[in-house]
């Protein structure tokens, strides 16, 4: 569970530089969606890389699920699909994001997921 966290994380790092490095750094609405949604990667998933509590959170699941959705779509909300490497990167880490989420949320006692929906 903790491996899905570190590469959560640094595709939550990736996000934050990558508006220096490619070139969507002129684009302010994926530059913002792009250093946003990887900084509540970063540290959600950095979060739970530290912390066997925040493991268990399913919450910290579901909104890194949420982000990496908000990245899939985001190349036809924000109009940059013509743009190869901005949008095969925000769709393919976008993918991986979601479905390391969803895999830490099956991943999760049962138990700890009823207790938290039942607060």
């Amino acid at each position: 569970m903790m491996w899905r966290n570190v590469v959560n994380a640094l595709i939550g790092i990736w996000f934050i530089i990558a508006p220096a490095v490619l070139p969507f750094a002129n684009d302010n609405a994926m530059g913002w969606t792009s250093v946003i949604g990887g900084l509540i990667l970063l540290i959600l998933a950095g979060t739970a890389v530290l912390s066997a509590d925040a493991r268990r959170q399913a919450w910290m699941q579901w909104v890194t699920g949420l982000v990496g959705i908000w990245f899939i779509i985001a190349p036809w909300v924000l109009s940059f699909t013509t743009r190869p490497g901005d949008f095969w990167t925000s769709l393919i880490l976008g993918i991986v994001a979601l479905i390391l989420s969803v895999w830490d949320l099956g991943a999760l006692p049962k138990s700890a997921a009823v207790q938290q929906h039942s607060h």
